[in-house]
């Protein structure tokens, strides 16, 4: 009402300025009618007392337009040089001074004189500016009192209205069933309105904050279940950085990796791991691809016999923040990888030797022929055959012959590397592969270090010793073949052929020199 108030006053000012204005320049534009009305009045006489030179008549003419309020003095001259003034003749002011030539009585053509006359101006200013004065208090009585009116109801029909729903509302509390009541006499009206809409939106906020109230308890209640969950899962759980700190953990998760039940958030989960340098590879994967992985992992500082293992599953997860940062859920699964890496030696391991069985063989055979061909690497294969096995079996038992067998199997994995393969190919035949990147020409040097090695005597448990030789076949690869059977074929092709010149040597296979035999 104030802000009405002030506007309503500038704009009276504004307008009364312009109203002022415009009264008192209409008022002079009246004031100088009247002048040419009185001259239209006298025109006639005054050209007839000019033309006819007669003062008496012109006396009179200057003497009536100077008895008017607006006229200060009035000045009458003819052609011939009559002139007759009266008024205030120190008046006379070119600047203000109102001239009308006097048009002859008889010849319309040609002038008989002149008429001089100096407005009243201060009286006729004056008078403006009483009528400008009027006119603007007229107009801004009206527009004051219209503005208090318009103020009046306002006030009567908004303003206090809209106290007592404000005082009403205040006392709502949110949430609560108390509702606005109807004002008397705005029931249809836009402060009813508000009212009603004021009321649904009480009603929703009540309905918006009891769906609130009950979401949650709903999740107050889930954070317990999952809280009582994350404390008592018999698996560990984590949640570790990108660069590897464990920032939380369950104390299973704790219990299972040998940590504090408050472990620091310095922590590195990496290095809690055998191998550091997979576990960081599964933990950028998890990260980059956003999906889920899995893998069986040993604990570091543990042995081998007593190696503890954990399976681990990765995932990525987002923070509160966006930031993204790895999930862990791991559980000790030692005695199920000690179980399974014993029904893998049982399978593929020879029960007397404990070198690769024939099945398990060939598939470390064809892995490193993979490697080889992937790397242009050569590899040698030896086929080696027992000599005089056969008699020490017949002639002492099977229990020397085992003792034989088991005392080879050993000689020959500590003649070579520790990555070529030895395999018990089957009865008293085993197949060793020179893995790839040894050079052919030491081929014949490891072949006659395997002999030189079987050729000692072998302890066979009954108080007696004997010594065996062997019969060796080598293929190249790839130089010979590059398919597995195909170079055991022509292996077992060069074992026969020493058998068949004496035994107890190695031959390297060489189609176009089949009897080529190298002796140790």
């Amino acid at each position: 009402m104030l802000l009405i108030f002030a506007v309503a006053v500038v704009l009276t000012v504004v307008l009364s300025g312009v109203v002022y204005q415009l009264v008192f320049d209409e008022q002079l534009t009246q004031a100088d009618r009247q002048l040419r009305q009185l001259v239209g009045t006298v025109e006639n006489s005054a050209a007839v007392a000019a033309y006819l030179d007669n003062h008496e008549l012109a006396t009179e003419v200057v003497r009536g337009l100077a008895s008017n309020d607006i006229v200060a003095a009035a000045s009458l001259q003819s052609q011939s040089g009559m002139r007759v003034v009266a008024g205030d003749v120190s008046v006379f002011n070119e600047a203000s001074q109102r001239y009308f030539e006097l048009a002859s009585p008889f010849m319309p053509d040609e002038a008989s004189g002149s008429l001089s006359l100096q407005p009243n101006q201060r009286l006729i200013e004056d008078n403006a500016r009483q009528v400008a004065l009027v006119y603007v208090a007229s107009l801004a009585a009206h527009s004051l009192l219209l503005t208090i009116v318009a103020i009046a109801l306002v006030r009567w029909q908004l303003a206090r209205p809209l106290n007592k729903l404000a005082e009403r509302l205040h006392e709502i509390e949110p949430g609560s069933e108390l509702r606005m009541p109807q004002l008397s006499g705005h029931h249809h009206d836009e402060v009813g309105q508000l009212v009603t809409d004021i009321n649904g939106l009480l009603e929703a906020t009540q309905l918006t904050l009891e769906g609130e109230r009950r979401l949650r308890q709903y999740v107050e209640a889930v954070e317990k279940r999952l809280r009582l969950i994350f404390d008592h899962a018999s698996s560990g759980i984590a949640l570790i950085s990108r660069d590897g700190q464990i920032l939380m953990s369950n104390p299973s998760f704790n219990r299972i990796m040998s940590l504090p039940e408050a472990p620091s958030s310095q922590t590195s989960f990496i290095h809690l791991f055998d191998d550091a340098s997979r576990v960081k590879e599964l933990l950028e994967h998890a990260l980059e691809d956003r999906a889920p992985i899995s893998e069986d992992l040993q604990l570091s500082g543990t042995r081998a016999e007593a190696a503890r293992w954990l399976h681990a599953l990765f995932s990525s997860v987002s923070d509160e923040h966006g930031n993204l940062l790895i999930e862990c859920i791991l559980y000790d699964v030692s005695e199920r990888t000690r179980r399974e890496q014993q029904t893998r030696q049982e399978a593929e391991r020879d029960p007397l030797t404990q070198l690769y069985n024939r099945r398990a063989g060939e598939r470390e055979l064809q892995s490193a022929l993979d490697y080889a061909r992937n790397n242009q690497l050569t590899c040698a294969l030896m086929l080696i055959d027992l000599d005089r096995f056969k008699p020490i079996n017949d002639n002492y038992g099977h229990e020397a012959g085992d003792r034989v067998l088991s005392a080879i199997a050993d000689r020959l994995v500590r003649s070579l590397r520790k990555q070529d393969i030895v395999i018990r190919w089957g009865g008293d035949e085993f197949v060793v592969l020179v893995y790839p990147g040894q050079d052919i020409d030491a081929v014949p040097i490891v072949a006659a270090k395997i002999l030189q090695q079987l050729g000692k005597p072998i302890d066979l448990g009954i108080g007696r010793s004997d010594s065996i030789g062997a019969s060796i076949g080598i293929a190249l690869y790839p130089q010979h073949s590059q398919t597995l059977g195909d170079l055991i074929a022509k292996a077992d092709k060069a074992m026969y052929d020493v058998k068949e010149h004496g035994r107890n040597h190695y031959a390297i296979y060489q189609p176009q020199l089949p009897d080529a035999v190298g002796r140790a």
